[in-house]
């Protein structure tokens, strides 16, 4: 007997927004007449998925196990196959990671990008920090832009995708503070490392490195076709958590934050509450505060104090934000006009602060700027964060100390009390783009970082937009 989808959803208690998908699913099944291709092992009376179905030849090779002796845990030697070369290879897929791939292939050079998620953007997409801060400097009562280069580009090319994309931008007589649209940002994003050929590989956790002393010679990343490398003359760290540092045996100082965890809500258009009921300013949103008008994004605190490499804090933070935003939103449906708020989604990468900060050849701290502070080797500026002053920042914040052939930038850089300006969005473009292009330009003169030219390294950031001030 044909039964239609739409009754087949039904039996098994699957309710018509199933059905969404629209040209996903037929609405009634169709006989066809086509047969499966040749080898094909997929259902013959389902012709539409099984034509997809083949079988494939194993492609991976199972090498020996770990041991358990005494109670220890131990890993035998095995080769590690090598999946790629590149001359620079960037970990993390993050605004820094974007910024230093797009930077780095701009000079000429081969580049890989390795992130662990399916798609760019990190915090800034995956985890819904959709707004660009710490843009401008303030002067005679005006704003001038300062965040410039690619993060000025990205930026510009996300509003002329739509101003439901992206907010702004605004004359410079006011500081320009756009949000994005998570879904636009990842979208341009894949375009714009797509055009400058970037090798892009999704779905890739770098676990380890390759060295030779304390010179780094490539990664190890882990992934569904096991533990392979990636050779480089050049590595950038991106990982937010300075991961490639650590495992190359770098010097960082390690500190607690809020863990946040950010929440999306829908139908914020049709609520047709005026006012938060009493005791409730604050934490029930209004009114949409991104460019879709149906939608608000964050959250009504900064998360609860962790250490953002422990699994468990990690773990409690994501159970206990899903569990409150739930319990929540419940709440709100309960108040007139707020019948029709939902959760539209939750994010999909939960948002440590600051975890390893890198002892790098400078380390800027909030003294130093109070100083007004002007460094010979400035590869770009912060713009003001609300608190304080727009400030430069030198290259010898990216380079670490004791490692070779490793750049760092986002926000494993800074200290204490100037991390919640370096960790937002556009410092980290900011600081992406400087490390990317001298990792490049490092590749291309067979030279450690820490050896490079300022004045090669800020003509090229100049050409790239930069602001050097």
């Amino acid at each position: 007997m044909d039964i239609t989808k739409r009754e087949f959803l039904r039996r098994l208690g699957i309710g018509g927004a199933a059905m969404a998908g629209g040209a996903a699913f037929a609405d009634k099944f169709v006989r066809t007449n086509a047969a499966l291709p040749p080898g094909s092992c997929g259902d013959p009376d389902n012709v539409a998925f099984g034509r997809k179905i083949f079988p494939l030849e194993h492609t991976m090779a199972d090498g020996p196990s770990c041991s358990l002796k005494d109670g220890k845990v131990f890993q035998p030697a095995r080769e590690i196959p090598v999946f790629h070369t590149t001359d620079v290879v960037v970990v993390g897929g993050g605004p820094a990671g974007f910024a230093a791939a797009i930077a780095a292939a701009r000079t000429g050079s081969k580049v890989a990008l390795v992130e662990r998620y399916g798609s760019l953007g990190g915090l800034f997409t995956n985890g819904m920090v959709l707004i660009m801060l710490c843009t401008s400097t303030r002067e005679d009562g005006k704003f001038r832009l300062v965040t410039k280069g690619i993060c000025e580009e990205f930026a510009r090319r996300a509003r002329a995708l739509g101003s439901h994309v992206c907010t702004g931008p605004v004359p410079e007589t006011r500081h320009w503070q756009p949000t994005v649209d998570p879904e636009g940002a990842k979208y341009l994003m894949d375009k714009m490392v797509a055009k400058e050929k970037v090798d892009m590989f999704f779905h890739c956790w770098g676990v380890d490195t390759i060295q030779d002393g304390g010179k780094v010679l490539g990664i190890i990343f882990e992934s569904k076709q096991g533990r392979q490398a990636i050779l480089a003359k050049q590595v950038v760290d991106c990982t937010g958590d300075a991961d490639v540092l650590f495992q190359a045996g770098g010097d960082y100082r390690q500190i607690t934050h809020g863990i946040g965890h950010v929440v999306r809500l829908a139908n914020m258009d049709r609520i047709t509450a005026k006012t938060p009921p009493k005791g409730k300013k604050g934490k029930w949103p209004t009114r949409s505060n991104e460019a879709n008008k149906s939608a608000w994004w964050g959250n009504t605190d900064i998360g609860p104090k962790g250490n953002g490499l422990d699994v468990r804090d990690l773990t409690a933070a994501e159970i206990g934000f899903r569990r409150r935003w739930w319990e929540h939103v419940a709440e709100m449906r309960q108040e007139p006009g707020w019948e029709q708020v939902f959760i539209a989604n939750t994010c999909s990468q939960i948002g440590p602060r600051a975890t390893r900060l890198v002892d790098a050849e400078c380390v800027v701290g909030r003294k130093t700027l109070r100083g007004g502070y002007r460094p010979d080797d400035s590869i770009g500026w912060f713009g003001d964060d609300g608190r304080h002053k727009a400030f430069p920042v030198p290259y010898r914040q990216l380079v670490p100390k004791k490692v070779d052939n490793l750049l760092c930038a986002g926000r494993c850089l800074g200290t204490g009390d100037t991390i919640d300006t370096f960790r937002l969005i556009c410092p980290c473009f900011v600081t992406g783009q400087a490390a990317g292009t001298a990792a490049a330009l490092a590749a291309q003169a067979g030279v450690a970082p820490r050896a490079l030219p300022y004045s090669t390294l800020r003509r090229a950031l100049e050409k790239g937009g930069a602001y050097i001030g």
